[in-house]
């Protein structure tokens, strides 16, 4: 058996050429397979007499399974001929179909050995994954362009010469060109040039010819229907090189300058332009009008509300956190406990993303049913497109959860086949029950944070009350790390000193909390950040810009001296000064007093500290309290921290930089982020501390405990 090709911008004639070709062949006794791979699925239309056959991918949707008796069918002198087909136009993905229709007849048992030739009809303007199949997993062991002389149909034929030299083995798969006459100048001299040039031949130029439509318009091959003529003899020239003179090579497309000049030699009879103009360019507004959404237009159809009204604000100089953006946004809205969540994805990221939200202790996070639910995207979803179970999926949630507002999330492969989510939002909506499309699209989406910044916007826009006025001393708490073991335990510090200053927290935006807190978000005087950072910078400037409220500019409580700027810088913008100072005045008798009891284990200790960027200022202020000298803070290069005032500081550490700064420094002991591999004791120290007066004498504790077990064991030096 011999699998052959033909590839070609779509209505260049690749399947009126194949047919033809296959008809010449099988009139020499050849047993032939002709499998359509356009979704247009009129490939074996000439050899059926004009019959439309049941697609592979029709019956698979129709019925689930597939039946060669049904989709391969006989046509002119005992052709076998069967059509993959595709989606409906806009949604999906034709080339996964390709990939389908291939696993699919060889899991029925379709045996090509039985044929002399299996031929490939393939769309050929984009090369992409799925229709470079045929190529790629070796299906095809010669590949046929057809091409006009037309500018567009040169440039396809490079497109697939490039795949066919990303695909081929060392033995060459081209076969050559098959030119097809549409009437532009010097045509055939044209697809002989550009054959040359890639390195293969061009083995037949088809004239123009009435002959061709009125053999089409009788649903019949030209073999059939004209086969004295000097048409047919062209076609039966092509059947005889592919059996007997077929010398396939390897391609070498052009590269696009390469193309451009050839054009211009060749199709416009002119030398390009050595610095061609710029096309001018309309310039970009950076600053688009705001948009808002009603709060009493859920039911209408031209609702806006589902849309992703949101501006888009991407943090800068951050580093990426390795998470899509479809875990992100599920970290949002698995926080709010009236919601559903509804993932448009295959089973495995819903799963996956509901795992990881269960990697920290019960009572960090709840472990309950969880509020998701998934698709469960299946292969025809991609084929196809999904809306009918995205649809199905929301009115099972509907039925279930009548009231709870869903929030659905989509995955990468749904940001890929272009199903219309927003319509679809726009016909479920009602006003008791919202749906809100959280558009993460998994990786293309971005990263964690991307996922987490745009659920967190779409939210506040769909749901927040912007008639609401604020309420003396409350404060919502925005940005807190959900996944973080220590959120709850950070909460609760935060939560103390609030509480001590007579301060009230309003909203957790969004961290444990529900639908009508949200909606209450404007209650709040201030906004607090929970944690720093570029994302939460982005999401505090999107709230005040957008709802009018203030963010207060503070640093994170770590440690006893940053609790202090803290809880004064709060307690100044409420009018809460003196019950700042007695809170800070009862920290500071109890920090002193184990401090000093402390002292005389650490007194004139020399340390030195490796650090991946984390804030260490309240590590650093704890050793100084307890009179140990930080001989240096080595910081890794990517991760050095931003604050640049701390004594001693080297940037871009390595292994060798540190074996060498404990020599120059001879430390009692060695603090880092990072495992060591040292004669001297080295004791780990949190990378996310948590929030205090106390984390510093906590850790000062632990470390004294620590520092009195032998770092060398006694036994090595028993022999």
């Amino acid at each position: 058996m011999k699998g052959i090709a033909f590839y070609g911008k779509g209505g260049i004639g690749k399947s009126t050429t194949i047919s033809n070709v296959i008809a010449a062949l099988s009139l020499k006794g050849k047993k032939i397979l002709q499998i359509g791979c356009d979704p247009k699925h009129d490939s074996a239309r000439l050899l059926l007499g004009g019959f439309t056959q049941t697609t592979v991918l029709e019956q698979l949707t129709r019925t689930g399974v597939v039946s060669l008796d049904t989709v391969m069918l006989t046509g002119y002198n005992q052709v076998k001929c069967i059509e993959s087909g595709g989606p409906e136009p806009g949604v999906g993905c034709a080339g996964r179909g390709i990939i389908q229709t291939l696993q699919l007849l060889k899991d029925q048992g379709l045996d090509t050995n039985q044929f002399d030739y299996v031929f490939f009809d393939v769309l050929g303007d984009v090369v992409c994954g799925g229709f470079a199949v045929p190529m790629r997993e070796g299906y095809a062991d010669e590949i046929y362009i057809v091409s006009s002389g037309e500018i567009a149909s040169i440039y396809a034929a490079n497109n697939i010469a490039k795949g066919l030299q990303r695909f081929t083995s060392t033995h060459g798969k081209l076969g050559g060109i098959i030119g097809n006459q549409r009437g532009t100048n010097n045509e055939r001299q044209v697809l002989e040039e550009f054959a040359k040039k890639i390195g293969t031949q061009l083995i037949a130029f088809i004239p123009r010819s009435e002959l061709i439509p009125q053999a089409e318009l009788n649903s019949k091959t030209i073999l059939e229907f004209a086969p004295n003529t000097e048409l047919a003899n062209i076609y039966s020239t092509i059947a005889n090189h592919i059996e007997h003179h077929s010398n396939p090579v390897i391609p070498i497309p052009l590269s696009e300058t390469e193309l451009e000049d050839f054009l211009h030699e060749f199709c416009y009879n002119t030398k390009p332009q050595i610095n061609p103009p710029h096309p001018t360019q309309t310039p970009i507004n950076n600053n688009p009008p705001k948009q808002t959404t009603s709060q009493n237009t859920t039911n209408s159809k031209n609702n806006t509300a589902n849309k992703p009204t949101a501006q888009t604000l991407t943090p800068k100089e951050r580093i990426p956190v390795y998470g899509c953006s479809l875990t992100g946004a599920y970290n949002i809205i698995n926080q709010i406990n009236d919601a559903t969540a509804l993932m448009d994805s295959p089973q495995g990221c819903a799963y996956i993303s509901y795992c990881i939200h269960q990697k920290v202790p019960p009572d960090t996070y709840p472990i309950d049913l969880p509020n998701l639910l998934c698709t469960n995207m299946q292969e025809t979803d991609v084929i196809f497109g999904g809306t009918k179970n995205i649809e199905d999926s929301l009115m099972y949630i509907k039925k279930r959860f009548p009231t709870q507002p869903i929030f659905l999330i989509t995955a990468c492969t749904a940001g890929l086949i272009g199903d219309d989510i927003n319509s679809l939002i726009s016909k479920l909506n009602t006003n008791n029950q919202r749906i809100l499309h959280i558009p993460s699209d998994g990786v293309m989406g971005g990263d964690f944070y991307s996922g987490l910044l745009t659920a967190c916007q779409l939210i506040a826009e769909q749901f927040i009350d912007k008639t609401l006025n604020p309420l003396d001393d409350t404060v919502n708490l925005i940005g807190e790390q959900n996944l973080a073991t220590t959120a709850n335990q950070n909460f609760q510090t935060i939560n103390h000193i609030l509480t001590a200053l007579g301060i009230k927290i309003n909203c957790r935006y969004i961290r444990q909390t529900n639908i009508d807190e949200i909606k209450n978000f404007k209650k709040a005087k201030v906004n607090l950040p929970a944690t720093n950072g570029p994302t939460i910078d982005a999401l505090c400037t999107f709230l005040d810009k957008h709802f009018g409220t203030q963010t207060l500019q503070i640093p994170m409580p770590i440690g006893f001296e940053q609790t202090v700027k803290f809880t004064r810088t709060v307690a100044q913008r409420f009018g809460k000064e003196a019950l700042a100072e007695k809170l800070i005045t009862e920290a500071q008798t109890t920090y002193k007093k184990e401090i000093e009891q402390l002292k005389p284990r650490f007194a004139g200790k020399k340390a030195l500290i490796n650090s991946n960027g984390a804030n260490i200022d309240w590590l650093h202020s704890t050793l100084s309290a307890l009179d140990v000298e930080v001989t240096q803070i080595n910081a890794f290069n990517i991760f050095a921290p931003e604050e640049r005032t701390l004594p001693k500081l080297e940037a871009n550490y390595t292994a060798d930089y540190i074996e060498k700064a404990v020599c120059l420094n001879h430390p009692d002991f060695i603090l880092s982020a990072r495992t060591l591999t040292t004669d001297i004791p080295c004791v780990s120290f949190p990378v996310l501390p948590p929030y205090g007066f106390n984390i510093g004498l906590d850790y000062a504790k632990e470390l004294n405990l620590k520092l009195k077990i032998p770092f060398v064991e006694g036994w090595r030096y028993d022999e």
